[in-house]
């Protein structure tokens, strides 16, 4: 070979890399990396002759002239060589389809007799900040050669022969409970993608094999494992490779199974760390050139420092029996004592070929793709276990919750001959596909992750299910580092899910500082990361729009999709196109990209999202004021969510139309909903929510006693609160709700009790509540100067978003009135009613009028809170007693007002036997203070009524903010 450079030349200059030409060496990052023989040719020719193409033929002939060997060692050694360029280097080897190389460098080559000034490229930092000197040639060298890493060429000899067992890293990594707003990361998974993290740590390869200081350490202690990185050959021959990515999966999943074993991408190995081995496994599969209608699969791996080689031929038909054997083989070489029987792989050789392309889009995260190839295939290979299972996580990314758990089920049963770690590992994602059995799920994976601290897998998956499951604070525990240093792809799934945590804990700063941080680092780690960088860019775009509603739409969701695409995943595309038109203002009129959206979303099979889109338009029509359009909307959700048998979907659904019933005063058929959820027994945030309406539901009819202890049942459902450790937003609102009927029943040191526990918590609607909570019993005891006090407080702490300050006015505007400040209330009834009509919601319009209809009688205007509380009486149904009491009140009190005496003994008789057959003792003291004991049917006695007034300690629980006029004997609550 001729070369451009003279013969005496010792250093060749390329950019900031640097050839050592006569210790085989390449300096570039502050490292020394040597090359094999081969490899070293290999560079020396492409430095020789740039900006060419070199065919593949070509190259056979010159590095291998007379030599008989396999063409995937071609293949492997420019593998190697761009490794050993590194990162930001290796593109400078282009790959040309289906004919060989070209090398095209960014600069002129350079020669020296000395070693040349270390370079530094855009960026990259060559040495520590604090070693100046450090870019010193002799400086730079030492440094250099401490760090060097010996690179060894593939053997061309035949090696061992064999056939052994596939894993398939897809189901191992990615712990498939689903359904999972974010997968694992891409990073997490082997396979035949663009592993495109720089070459920073140190790659000892001997043979075609990586040996590696490496460990997983980021969750606890325990004995090292085994880590495995596999590493598919891209060939040129598209139609031969089919089998390697098969024979990938399948290891995927064996290996991933067990927890002694951590797989591991290309990207990971450039971490390295401390002193646990990295098992490089090479997987290729080519036409074997002497008879092209047999296909070679190959797998070299190094055992006891020895470069070791299985190796078969066969038909295309034999290839699905070859991958499952010498898938068997490996595991017993690799791990001696898992030679326990395995489930058999069951597919053709047809159903293989197409599997390839399934496996793929499952790489890219492309689940709708996944998903209709995936359904193709076990049509024709119904026990092939391993499709089962991932089409079942494809399914449930996909909200298709019947089809999920059916494939779920099969896949178990096909899998169950695997070793009983791995089975454990198949029941956990069984229970975590299941919405009903969240409990279940997050008691399995905790026991995997408890037992098995160094598997990352079984950590991150059991963090998200903390999340799904409404325990956030449990997984940013989790999530903590230990002192150790995660590869990238951990590091990257920590920021992502603790993202997802702070979100759930509304905390959109610390969401979104998470989101940039996962962002970051899969930038700085290249092409490779692009699913991540659009992962993290979405949540930073949903971070802005939950803290900044009212700015434009981030231009991050547009950013995610793009790169959603780059990576191949339709799927996700679509997903951050939706999420930001449901960020973009809500216009109330119809929105044809919103209906393009739910075309797609409905052609693909995504019933989660053609459900978020329905939601989505559904809240357009709120805005305008149609409230039963909307509704209509949430009803078509729900039957989508319910062909699909997608159980979450229907639960959050029927949830938000019970929300919708108790807002329109649709009590029955909340109450039916309310059953339909317990029916479901959904976990998690979303069933403590469901009894806390159930409660609610309870309480606006009068029924306290039956409300209270739903509300105490709804607490024993929650994790316990460790001594010490603050509570938790669940348990500060459920306290929040019970003040309600402990004040009614009368009950006021336990009301207070919970009112602290209420004002105590982080949520400003919490801490609001609990300071309206205090000024009403403080109303009621009778002290007006601090409750008038604790009202001002409250109104400087209201929630600024509807419906919760909607709420909260209501409250304000009520104690205002019974404090004596009805021209107060009037002025917040008169802004907030013009916002509400709107809305539809019965309940806050009616609460409005009824609001009013008693200031304005406390006023003097009778006349108009007479015609008030007529029109509330037209809204509501009867059995609206929190309405219904107050208004009742009010016609005692008009009828007295007007001298209407026997009037208003009849109903102060009915509404007081009412009262205390639901136990409000609020109300029937207010009763009493209208009238002189011995008045009313069945009244108490003046004994009973001080009795009372004792027991509950409430002498200001009366009437005497309508100013009424006073006759005689009248009686009284002080």
């Amino acid at each position: 070979m001729t070369t451009p450079w003279p013969a005496d030349a010792w250093y060749l200059q390329l950019a900031d890399l640097t050839i050592d030409l006569r210790f085989r060496r390449l300096i570039h990052s502050g490292q020394s990396v040597e090359l094999p023989q081969r490899v070293f040719d290999l560079c020396l020719l492409l430095l020789s002759e740039p900006n060419r193409l070199h065919t593949r033929t070509e190259l056979f002939d010159r590095l291998w002239a007379g030599t008989i060997v396999e063409d995937t060692n071609l293949s492997q050694n420019v593998w190697l060589l761009r490794k050993a360029l590194g990162e930001e280097r290796k593109g400078w080897i282009r790959t040309v389809a289906k004919s060989g190389y070209v090398f095209e460098p960014p600069a002129p080559l350079q020669w020296f007799k000395q070693l040349p000034p270390a370079p530094q490229a855009a960026g990259e930092a060559i040495a520590p900040a604090d070693s100046q000197a450090f870019a010193e040639t002799g400086e730079y060298l030492a440094f250099a050669e401490s760090q060097q890493v010996v690179l060894e060429e593939p053997s061309a000899s035949a090696g061992s022969m064999a056939v052994f067992d596939p894993v398939p890293l897809s189901t191992a990594v990615e712990p498939w409970p689903l359904p999972l707003p974010a997968p694992l990361p891409a990073g997490l998974r082997g396979g035949r993608r663009v592993w495109a993290f720089a070459v920073l740590g140190l790659i000892v390869l001997a043979g075609a094999m990586v040996l590696f200081a490496q460990r997983w350490n980021g969750f606890g202690a325990s004995e090292p494992k085994l880590a495995v990185a596999l590493v598919t050959i891209e060939d040129l021959q598209v139609t031969s490779r089919w089998p390697a990515k098969l024979l990938e999966e399948w290891l995927s999943w064996k290996l991933g199974s067990l927890p002694e074993v951590n797989l591991l991408s290309e990207s990971d190995l450039v971490a390295d760390q401390d002193s646990a081995t990295v098992q490089v496994v090479f997987l290729s599969s080519v036409r074997v050139p002497n008879d092209p209608e047999k296909i070679a699969l190959y797998v070299r791996f190094q055992e006891d420092g020895k470069e070791q080689r299985l190796e078969v031929k066969g038909d295309p038909s034999e290839m699905p029996a070859l991958v499952d054997s010498v898938s068997r083989q490996l595991v017993a070489r690799l791990l001696p004592a898992r030679e326990a029987r395995w489930p058999a792989l069951e597919l053709s050789a047809a159903a293989a070929q197409r599997y390839e392309q399934a496996a793929l889009a499952l790489d890219r995260r492309d689940w709708m793709s996944a998903v209709s190839i995936g359904s193709e295939i076990v049509e024709s290979a119904p026990r092939f276990g391993l499709m089962r299972l991932q089409l079942a996580q494809a399914h449930a990314r996909l909200s298709q919750g019947a089809a999920a758990t059916a494939q779920m089920e099969v896949a178990v049963k096909l899998l169950a001959t695997a070793p009983p770690e791995a089975a454990d590992l198949l029941e956990a994602q069984r229970l975590a596909l299941d919405p009903r059995r969240g409990q279940d799920a997050l008691k399995a994976f905790s026991a995997l992750a408890d037992r098995h601290p160094d598997k990352a897998a079984y950590q991150l998956q059991y963090a998200r299910l903390l999340v799904n499951a409404g325990e956030p604070r449990g997984a940013l525990a989790r999530l903590a580092d230990a002192g150790g240093q995660d590869v990238i792809g951990v590091r990257i799934a920590k920021h992502l899910l603790r993202a997802d945590a702070y979100q759930a804990l509304g905390d959109p700063a610390r969401m979104r500082t998470q989101a940039a941080a996962a962002e970051r680092l899969a930038r700085d780690a290249g092409a490779g990361w692009t699913l991540e960088r659009a992962d993290a860019l979405l949540l930073a775009a949903r971070a802005d729009s939950l803290q900044f509603p009212e700015r434009p739409v981030p231009a991050a969701y547009e950013q995610a999709a793009t790169l959603y695409e780059q990576g191949g995943n339709s799927t996700g595309a679509l997903h951050a196109r939706v999420l930001a038109r449901m960020a973009g203002p809500l216009t109330g009129e119809a929105d044809a990209a919103l209906d393009a959206l739910l075309a797609r979303a409905n052609a693909g099979g995504y019933h989660r999202l053609e459900v978020d889109v329905l939601v989505a338009s559904a809240d357009q029509y709120m805005k305008a004021g149609d409230a039963d359009t909307y509704r209509a909307r949430l009803l078509q959700a729900a039957a989508v969510a319910d062909a699909s048998g997608d159980l979450l979907s229907m639960a959050q659904l029927d949830f938000r139309l019970l929300r919708n019933d108790m807002l329109t005063l649709r009590f029955d058929s909340a109450a039916v909903r309310i059953e339909r959820l317990r029916a479901m027994k959904v976990q998690g945030n979303l069933g403590t929510a469901s009894e806390q309406f159930a409660a609610s539901l309870l309480l606006l009819r009068g029924h306290y006693i039956e409300g209270l202890e739903v509300i105490n049942q709804a607490e024993r459902l929650l994790p316990a609160v460790p001594a010490g450790h603050a509570e938790s937003e669940a348990h500060a609102q459920l306290a929040c709700t019970r003040v309600v009927p402990l004040v009614a029943l009368g009950r006021v040191p336990e009301a207070r009790r919970n009112q602290d526990r209420c004002s105590q918590s982080d949520a400003v609607v919490s801490r609001s509540r609990g300071l309206l909570s205090k000024t009403y019993i403080e109303l009621l005891l009778g002290d007006r100067i601090q409750a008038a006090t604790s009202l001002s407080q409250a109104e400087q702490s209201l929630p600024n978003k509807p419906p919760e300050r909607w709420i909260q006015l209501l409250e304000l505007a009520r104690q205002a009135t019974l404090l004596g400040q009805p021209e107060k209330s009037e002025r917040i009834h008169a802004q907030l009613l013009p916002q509400l009509q709107p809305t539809g919601y019965t309940a806050y319009v009616a609460q409005t009028l009824t609001g009013q209809a008693e200031s304005t009688a406390a006023m003097g205007d009778w006349a108009r809170s007479r015609a008030l509380a007529a029109e509330v009486r037209r809204t509501i149904p009867a059995d609206v007693w929190f309405l219904i009491k107050r208004l009742e009140l009010l016609a005692i009190a008009d009828a007295l007002q007007h001298g209407d005496r026997r009037t208003a003994i009849a109903k102060a008789s009915a509404l007081h036997a009412r009262a205390h057959r639901l136990g409000d003792a609020v109300l029937e003291m207010q009763v009493h203070s209208m009238f002189e004991p011995g008045v009313l049917d069945d009244d108490c006695s003046a004994a009973e009524r001080e009795a009372l007034v004792a027991r509950t300690g409430m002498r200001g629980s009366n009437v005497d903010w309508l100013n009424l006029s006073r006759p005689a004997g009248r009686g009284t609550s002080r």
